[in-house]
């Protein structure tokens, strides 16, 4: 497998040949990828790799939805309606996965 960085040693492609040259781009030969989830950032060094998390970018990718969430509790608060359980679960739920990051 094959992959290429990019000059801050970012991986930016992979496949199974080698890939076409870029300016400022680095092609390494590798065994295997580690797997990174949504919003993280894999970077090769020549040697290993490191996964960087992006906590504040992943917190912001989750922020319309918390606070729309909350404005649904909220509301259904507000409104006296029978879906305010429901809506706070949902809220909290997400408010988990957005404190988990940090």
């Amino acid at each position: 497998m094959w992959i290429q960085t990019d000059s801050n040693g970012i991986v930016k492609r992979q496949g199974e040949t080698q890939c076409s040259s870029r300016p400022g781009a680095i092609d390494y030969e590798v065994v295997s990828i580690p797997a990174i989830e949504e919003g993280e950032s894999l970077l090769y060094d020549g040697a290993a790799f490191t996964i960087e998390h992006n906590y504040a970018e992943r917190k912001a990718k989750l922020e319309p939805s918390l606070l729309s969430a909350y404005r649904k509790w909220q509301d259904a608060i507000a409104l006296d309606l029978p879906c305010a359980a429901d809506c706070e679960a949902a809220y909290l739920e997400i408010k988990a996965q957005y404190d988990a990051l940090g």
